[in-house]
């Protein structure tokens, strides 16, 4: 059976360490990659493992700039790249209001669009989508905007992602039997203006011994961090193995 591969192309929370990226993430089965949350820098990285212009789609958590910034530098390099080809339609799922609301960028002074070369479809929690070979499940999470947790099954394997989110129950039941959970941990203590935005490690470990996953991959991690510190915090919780995503590391 073709693996299902996923290769961090960004790990760092809000804004990159040097030579980092923010959040994003390639998956892949054989010839088929999809491209998930697209933050600063990602672009850069993913062009080390694919053709941009063979993507199968595009997935965006939602709507914060650590998250869909370099969606630009995907439509620019699909515009005005020579030897592009001009391929157009390339489908991406985001929150309702994302074209509108990326748009406001492009050019303030005229109404310039994606021009049909992203292809832009809204999702919602509870949503499932088929972006062949994978199949895409979504939950919203606790953030200040609307945010889609993401689920990914492909060749009978599974991968939950929890794009930004405060603890919520709920994402217990959806992570349930992951064989991979990718989970925030932009904390090591509560925030201490008691705002619910985001999680600790301790509770990223905790929802994923809460939801028996396989593999937890601690993510959205703040340059300047000591990780040794976040993992230990998630292994008072959780056994199996904990990975602290890194640029281009494959899982």
């Amino acid at each position: 059976m073709i693996p299902f591969e996923a290769i961090v192309l960004g790990a760092s929370g809000t804004y990159p360490r040097p030579g980092g990226a923010t959040s994003g993430f390639l998956l892949r089965v054989g010839e088929y990659t999809v491209w998930m949350d697209c933050g600063t820098g990602t672009f850069a990285n993913l062009q080390r493992h694919t053709d941009y212009r063979e993507l199968s789609g595009v997935v965006i958590s939602h709507l914060h700039l650590d998250h869909f910034l370099d969606l630009y530098s995907l439509y620019y390099a699909l515009k005005y790249r020579r030897d592009s080809g001009n391929p157009t339609g390339l489908e991406v799922y985001a929150p309702a209001g994302a074209e509108a609301h990326l748009a406001q960028l492009l050019s303030p002074t005229t109404s310039e669009d994606f021009g049909g070369f992203l292809d832009f479809h809204s999702v919602k929690s509870g949503d499932k989508i088929a972006i062949l070979p994978f199949v895409f499940t979504f939950l919203q999470t606790e953030h200040p905007v609307e945010t889609l947790a993401v689920r990914v099954e492909a060749n009978g394997r599974s991968l939950v992602y929890t794009a930004d989110t405060a603890w919520k129950d709920g994402l217990v039941k959806f992570a349930q039997g992951a064989n991979v959970l990718i989970a925030e941990a932009t904390l090591q203590k509560p925030d201490a203006g008691g705002q619910s935005v985001h999680m600790t490690a301790e509770e990223a470990g905790r929802l994923a011994h809460e939801a028996r996953v396989n593999r937890l991959v601690l993510t959205h991690l703040p340059p300047g961090l000591d990780l040794t510190v976040s993992m230990d915090q998630a292994a008072q919780h959780f056994r199996g193995k904990i990975l602290v995503a890194t640029d281009n590391l494959s899982i």
